[in-house]
């Protein structure tokens, strides 16, 4: 008998998981490999950095995923490169991996759009690690303001973020709820009601995709909870301790947070194929990467196109999953000897939460929600969308306990090395 077709998965996202999903029982092999045994569920990892939930409650480990897939495996490992030409992976520790189809779901990684100082001090909210870090610098920056309040006048009770975006705004919110409420019961001594969060978005609208009925809604909650909201704002520079904005003011500082943008990961650099802006991969309508049959690219290092309008798709998870389920289906297709169909995207709508209460929804064909409604929405939606029943079942208790005491998870510093203030 004939091998079976290899199906190799760079990348256990949303859409590497997609693709996986599609393929169970299918007439292939499937070798999927990342360099994290977990998938992490990227929309809530601002609750992670303001210690809503726990990372189990975010990360759902690989292997267990593929307990009923008896076609698959997987391996935890760094992809070292790609060789288009010869339909083969180098993967650090491994032998070659040779492919009849190639599924590139590799993600990206941060761009800091040359800001002098970003990539040295500013903390970016892209992965697990990235959240983690970021939870326990704002908790170490409380600690050092207790041992010494003259902080206070150098900026260390600044909390500035950068990007206007949904992370941005979705952070900003859970940052302010979890300093003036849970920090300022914590720290009852310290002047936590002059801890300031100052959002800073180049363009004139927080949450620039969304209706402007819903980006007006969104600022005004934001400065309901405090927050100070600059529009039309750049930022010049980031150095230890302040930033530079591009009219010259200068903002004291100790926690600059970075949610202005991706770009493709630097693996599509070195296919040897033409990239698009943030240097991510082009694909056709069914997602294939042009020249290369059988080779698809979805999720963040991919751009695709609404098959409808003809615009660029959002890099949301969504997006992701509905593609990698489509990737899947077709090399099912074509492993059956059948023609590839084109991706269809389907709008199901599009949300961001600003805090307890109040949230955006966009939903398709112009319809619109604001509020208590949109934030249960939210909630339900995002629940939905998590892996396992075990981490569905402990966000749903997380954010009940939340609902009703108003209490966050257990505030502990596990990195006991001394904070870094210069960050």
């Amino acid at each position: 008998m004939a091998p079976l077709p290899h199906v190799v998965i760079l990348g256990a996202g949303f859409g590497g998981m997609g693709v996986v999903q599609k393929l169970r029982g299918a007439p292939v092999r499937v070798t999927i490999i990342d360099r994290h045994d977990y998938q992490t569920f990227q929309p809530l990892l601002y609750q992670l950095a303001t210690d809503e939930l726990s990372p189990a409650d975010v990360a759902h480990p690989v292997r267990e995923t593929l307990h009923r897939h008896a076609n698959a495996t997987f391996h935890q490992a760094v992809v070292h490169s790609i060789d288009l030409a010869s339909r083969r992976v180098v993967v650090d520790g491994m032998e070659p991996l040779d492919y009849d189809y190639l599924v590139l779901a590799l993600g990206a990684v941060v761009s800091f759009h040359g800001v002098p100082g970003a990539a040295e001090h500013a903390l970016p909210l892209y992965s697990l690690p990235d959240a983690l870090k970021l939870r326990e610098h704002v908790l170490k920056i409380f600690e050092e303001v207790d041992k010494q309040p003259a902080l206070v006048d150098q900026g260390a009770l600044n909390f500035c973020i950068v990007g206007g975006g949904a992370t941005g705004v979705e952070l900003a919110g859970a940052l302010a709820e979890m300093l003036h409420v849970d920090l300022a019961a914590d720290y009852p001594q310290m002047p936590v009601d002059q801890a300031r969060i100052i959002l800073c978005e180049h363009s004139p609208h927080v949450l620039g995709p969304f209706k402007e009925n819903l980006r007006a809604y969104a600022e005004q909650a934001l400065v309901d909870r405090g927050v100070h909201v600059r529009t039309s704002t750049d930022v010049k520079e980031i150095r230890a301790g302040a930033v530079t904005l591009a009219n010259g003011e200068v903002l004291k500082t100790h926690t600059l947070i970075w949610a202005a943008g991706l770009q493709g990961n630097p693996l599509a650099g070195s296919l040897g194929i033409p990239l698009v802006a943030g240097g991510r991969i082009a694909v056709g309508s069914d997602l294939q990467v042009a020249g290369h049959p059988g080779v698809f690219a979805i999720g963040d290092i991919a751009l695709a196109t609404d098959a409808g309008t003809g615009k660029p798709l959002p890099g949301l998870g969504a997006v992701a999953l509905q593609a990698g389920k489509h990737v899947g289906e077709t090399i099912s297709r074509l492993a059956e000897g059948k023609p590839a169909e084109p991706f269809k995207y389907v709008d199901k709508g599009t949300m961001a939460t600003i805090g307890r209460g109040a949230a955006v929804v966009e939903l398709p064909f112009g319809k619109t929600l604001t509020g208590t409604v949109a934030w249960l929405a939210w909630l339900g939606v995002h629940l939905s969308l998590l892996s396992g029943t075990q981490e569905k079942t402990n966000v749903f208790l997380e954010w009940g306990w939340n609902l009703l005491t108003r209490k966050r998870g257990k505030r502990i510093i596990l990195d006991d090395s001394s904070t870094d203030s210069a960050s």
